[in-house]
C-alpha cells in the first residue's frame, strides 16, 4: 500500500538519487506540494498509485524547475486538471 515513504522513494527514482542527504529536503518539498494541491481542490489519498504518482510527478517537476518561472507541463497540468475535476464530482 502506498505512503509518504513510497512518494519519497518514487521521487528519489525519478530524481535519480539514490542517497539520503537529500530526504529532509525532499520530504518537506513534498509536503508543499501536497499543500500547493490541497490549496487547488484536491485532496489526495495517498493509498491510490495515482494520487502517489501525481504528488511524485508534481514534486518532481517543482524540484527540477525551481529557480525558473515556467508553466506547468501540459500533461501534468491536465492531471491536475482532472483531479481537480473529479474532486468536485465527488462532493
Amino acid at each position: 500500500m502506498p505512503n509518504d515513504t513510497t512518494v519519497l522513494n518514487l521521487l528519489k527514482i525519478d530524481l535519480g538519487i539514490s542517497h539520503t542527504a537529500r530526504d529532509a529536503y525532499l520530504n518537506n518539498k513534498i509536503a508543499g506540494c501536497q499543500e500547493e494541491l490541497r490549496d487547488k481542490g484536491i485532496t489526495l489519498d495517498l493509498t491510490k498509485a495515482d494520487d502517489v504518482m501525481l504528488l511524485s510527478d508534481y514534486t518532481a517537476w517543482q524540484y527540477r524547475h525551481r529557480a525558473e518561472n515556467i508553466p506547468l507541463s501540459k500533461s501534468l497540468d491536465l492531471r491536475i486538471k482532472n483531479a481537480v475535476t473529479k474532486e468536485r464530482a465527488n462532493q
